[in-house]
């Protein structure tokens, strides 16, 4: 009689034994799934604040960029936060280490560009440009890993080309060669791109007068 209780008790142990193993295998497959829809979020939110940014650029809206840019360091910022919860398996883990720094180089890039709208400071976009590439950098390697949806790789390549010619036209004109080692150049009638720069320049300087008062 003692017999079967004991094949009884061997059996009620492997049972929970490998409810135990079901348990624990199931644990990064559901993580993995959170922190993938997580991250389609997070990069939706990214996108968005990226072009209001090169929106507002482009319609030489400082007060629009400073907006974006806010938003943008915030949302990275939170994000940040949010990644440190999630474990995920050694093959998502190049994803969440790229996510860290991509997420930290677009934090960078809003602070600059918020700056550099707020001042008209030429070398602070500049910055925002070369940090935006580098997250940029960083999406681009977790879209070739092919393990979650596509990054928002276009919203920040025109945010990057928006910021660099936003310092152009801020910064003005490059300097001319020195008179004694060039000719005297033919005058010529302006180009269109000349005209364009210009009125950037014009517009600038309307907005800079109109914070004044």
């Amino acid at each position: 009689m003692r017999r079967p209780k004991l094949v009884g008790s061997t059996a009620t142990v492997l049972l929970l034994s490998s409810m135990l193993v079901l348990t624990l295998g199931s644990v990064p497959v559901l993580g993995e799934l959170e922190f993938g829809e997580w991250y389609s979020m997070t990069m939706d939110r990214i996108e968005l604040d990226a072009m209001s940014m090169a929106i507002s650029i482009e319609n030489f809206d400082c007060t629009g960029v400073e907006a974006g840019a806010r938003s943008g360091s915030e949302a990275a910022t939170a994000a940040l936060d949010e990644l440190e919860g999630y474990e995920v398996s050694p093959e998502m883990q190049p994803v969440k280490e790229h996510v860290k720094l991509a997420l930290e180089n677009f934090t960078a890039a809003c602070t600059y560009a918020e700056t550099g709208a707020m001042k008209y400071n030429a070398a602070d976009l500049k910055t925002a440009a070369r940090y935006v590439n580098a997250s940029l950098g960083h999406l681009e390697e977790i879209d070739k890993l092919g393990l979650v949806s596509p990054a928002p790789v276009g919203a920040l390549k025109r945010l990057e080309g928006d910021l660099e010619h936003a310092a152009k036209i801020i910064g003005g004109a490059q300097p001319s060669p020195s008179p004694s080692t060039s000719p005297t150049p033919t005058q010529k009638a302006p180009g269109y791109g000349a005209i364009l720069a210009v009125g950037g320049l014009f517009i600038v300087a309307y907005r800079v007068l109109r914070r004044a008062r």
